[in-house]
C-alpha cells in the first residue's frame, strides 16, 4: 500500500499492491495511481449482466405473450352468448329415456322395486 504522498509502503512497488475493490475483488495498483479490475471480474462482471439482461427480457416476452393472450381470450368470452349455443346444440339432439320398474317379492315377503334403463341420444 502507499501512503498519502504516493511512495509505496513496506518496500512494495508501484502496481505490485495486494489491495482490493469493495466487493473483495483483486485491483492493481498502476503508475498513475488508479485502481484497476482484473480481468476476471470484468469478464465475471460482463457474463452477469448479459445473463441478468437475458433473463429480463425474457420476462417481459412473456409477461406481454400472456397479456396478450388474455386478451383476445377475454373479447372472444365477452362476444359468445353461451345461452344461444345450448339452445342450439339442444335443439338438434333428441333424447329418449325408456324405464322400466318391476316389483319383485323376496324370500322375507317384502317387495323390492328393480329397475332397468336404456338412455339413448340421436
Amino acid at each position: 500500500m502507499s501512503d498519502q504522498s504516493g511512495k509505496a509502503a513496506d518496500g512494495e512497488a508501484p502496481g505490485e499492491s495486494d489491495a482490493t475493490d469493495s466487493g473483495g475483488i483483486p485491483t492493481e495498483r498502476s503508475d498513475r495511481g488508479s485502481d484497476r479490475v482484473t480481468s476476471d471480474r470484468g469478464l465475471t462482471d460482463f457474463v452477469r449482466r448479459a445473463v441478468s439482461a437475458g433473463v429480463g427480457v425474457a420476462a417481459r416476452s412473456k409477461d406481454d405473450i400472456m397479456r396478450a393472450a388474455a386478451t383476445e381470450m377475454r373479447t372472444w368470452l365477452d362476444h359468445l352468448d353461451i345461452n344461444n349455443e345450448v339452445v342450439k346444440a339442444l335443439s338438434k339432439m333428441v333424447i329418449e329415456v325408456k324405464t322400466e320398474i318391476r316389483f319383485r317379492s323376496t324370500d322375507d315377503g317384502k317387495i323390492v322395486p328393480e329397475t332397468s334403463n336404456d338412455v339413448k341420444i340421436k
